[in-house]
């Protein structure tokens, strides 16, 4: 197996998937505001529907992350540092956002502790995807030497039977006792075990490992990859219009197969896309850096909006993703210019050439390395 140093499917879909985490969170803090009750239920109907067509991209970012590695690595063992570069430049940024997000809860002290140990242990913030993929990372070192073995036809039908199991039993049944701890888990804290990920993981591994293979059968299959997110979009919109599945983020059954329906058709065309537009690798290498910013610079804009009494119908939720999106960039550029500031907003991810901007050159699988 051949090994490319650059995919050009990778920064599209980082890229969108980016985007559309901001675009969703716009649309949810958008919907919360009085700014909007006066479109009218049918556009709020709408912007609903786009929003929960807009969950594949947390999931996309767990298919990318494994497919990195096992598209890095196939070729070479990993390397002693693998883990340590990982926690020095995803999980300490991670760490710190943990803490930053947990200030406003510093009414007293015991208060912002205990928000602080939950944001960090148990993800209790936005930025639980860091927690995800690296319970990933972990069962990647163990158990890559089986997985290269394994038949893919028996290890993907078996990932996808045990999330969907895992992810049935939140969705459609309700916490067994009345207790806060259980309603917790019920509600929210199911989302950070890799039970409720895995599909992904096993797909973005094989489709990893056997890139050139994948890249054949994306072309192959083309019309159907292509027909594939109208089938999938057709059906969660029904599953969710239809109160058949309530649950409001990422973690539903049906998202699963929407997320691999709309993931492959990116990849189709990024496959297709002679020349990526340069804004789509800017965000690409920013990605990291905007996902764990962009709840903040929403959160502050729509403080503002609010206080100044401003009105701007829908308008509003594309303010709240522009200036969040540009807002979270802006952050890491300046931050770049401190040797320590990609320990604290993240660091910036490398373009075309394999380069970050005006840094050393990375090791190969650097330019692929998972951001959100």
């Amino acid at each position: 197996m051949k090994t490319r140093r650059m995919i050009d499917e990778i920064f599209v879909l980082r890229s969108i998937a980016c985007m559309c985490i901001v675009f969703l969170h716009s649309i949810d803090i958008a919907l919360r505001s009085s700014y909007l009750q006066g479109i009218g239920p049918l556009m709020v109907t709408i912007f609903d529907s786009i929003q929960v067509f807009l969950y594949f991209g947390t999931p996309v970012f767990i298919f990318m992350s494994e497919f990195i590695i096992a598209y890095s690595y196939r070729n070479r063992p990993i390397p002693e540092g693998f883990m340590k570069k990982r926690f020095m430049y995803i999980f300490v940024p991670f760490l710190f956002m943990a803490f930053f997000y947990s200030l406003p809860y510093a009414t007293t002290f015991g208060a912002w502790g205990e928000k602080f140990l939950m944001n960090a242990v148990i993800g209790d913030f936005h930025g639980y995807f860091v927690l995800i993929i690296f319970q990933f990372y972990i069962l990647h070192l163990l158990f890559h030497q089986y997985l290269r073995k394994a038949d893919p036809k028996v290890v993907i039908p078996l990932a996808l039977s045990i999330n969907i199991a895992y992810l049935a039993l939140f969705n459609m049944t309700a916490a067994p006792i009345s207790h806060p701890v259980v309603h917790y888990i019920w509600d929210r804290f199911y989302w950070v075990p890799f039970f409720g990920w895995i599909f992904y993981f096993a797909v973005g591994y094989y489709c990893g490992y056997y890139y050139e293979t994948f890249r054949e059968w994306v072309y192959k299959y083309r019309k159907i990859i292509i027909a594939a997110p109208i089938v999938s979009t057709t059906l969660l919109l029904i599953f969710y219009h239809n109160n058949i599945l309530l649950v409001h983020s990422s973690k539903r059954v049906d998202i699963l197969l929407h997320t691999v329906a709309i993931m492959f058709f990116i990849m189709y065309i990024g496959q297709k896309i002679k020349t990526i537009p340069p804004f789509l690798i800017q965000i690409s290498q920013y990605s990291f850096g905007i996902y764990l910013l962009h709840m903040f610079f929403i959160h502050t804009i729509d403080l503002f909006v609010r206080q100044a009494g401003l009105s701007f119908g829908a308008a509003y939720i594309f303010i709240l993703f522009f200036l969040s999106l540009f807002c979270s960039m802006g952050t890491m550029m300046i931050a770049s210019r401190w040797k320590h500031g990609k320990y604290f907003v993240g660091k910036i991810g490398v373009g075309k050439d394999g380069k970050p901007p005006k840094t050393p050159e990375r090791e190969p699988e650097e330019q692929l390395k998972p951001r959100i």
